[in-house]
């Protein structure tokens, strides 16, 4: 059974905040706050959403009422909902770490992406602009759609017309793949400075020799 000394501790290792995890969950604030206070015992699906949640973000529960961080290197993201979910982390790293906010983007569709996220789009995108320092790059090719939003630069690849989008910041590398069908989009997003490193470094060779793109 889900305690309420795991709740606060998981919480504590995602710095996460009660509305962030009750987000996360799709469970009230109000109903986290009664776990935490010890006045409301959840019933096995909420305990089951919020074990999942954590589990979603490297935390997991341990049988001594301990929690523990699961070290995963690969994050899977597959459908609508998913796609949110990526886009709501994609913002809370770059939000929680200033170091981080240089995203590089290559071969991605603004059409796509924004149907992807539906509705969720101009939440994002509104957030997005709003974050201070921000340096975001996007390599498009020939048969991208752009929309030339404010705050991210984009240049475009000569002699490219098909590409599998990915995007790299902080110590994340990231494809993503759009399609038909409920489990797309998927996005599978690998935790590794290596690996981030040596995309960025194979973006910013890219990006020297792209031409610049004045207008949609």
């Amino acid at each position: 059974m889900l305690t309420a000394g795991q709740l606060r501790a998981a919480r504590g290792l995602l710095d996460w905040t009660r509305a962030e995890l009750a987000k996360a969950a799709g469970v009230s604030p109000e109903t986290i706050k009664n776990i935490e206070h010890g006045t409301f015992k959840p019933q096995e699906a909420t305990a089951a959403a919020i074990e999942k949640a954590f589990g979603n973000h490297g935390v997991e529960f341990a049988e001594d009422e301990g929690v523990r961080r699961r070290y995963n290197p690969i994050i899977n993201y597959e459908g609508r909902d998913d796609f949110k979910r990526y886009a709501d982390d994609v913002y809370q790293i770059l939000l929680k770490n200033p170091d981080a906010r240089h995203i590089y983007i290559f071969g991605n569709n603004d059409k796509e992406f924004i149907e992807a996220l539906g509705d969720y789009a101009s939440v994002h995108l509104e957030r997005m602009a709003k974050l201070p320092d921000l340096d975001f790059k996007t390599l498009v090719v020939e048969n991208n759609d752009t929309f030339m939003t404010d705050y991210i630069e984009y240049r475009r690849m000569p002699q490219v017309s098909y590409a599998i989008p990915f995007s790299v910041y902080g110590n994340r590398f990231d494809f993503i793949i759009y399609g038909e069908g409920s489990h797309f989009p998927k996005v599978v997003a690998i935790k590794s400075q290596v690996v981030a490193d040596a995309y960025r470094g194979q973006f910013l060779a890219m990006w020297k020799i792209s031409k610049e793109v004045k207008g949609v």
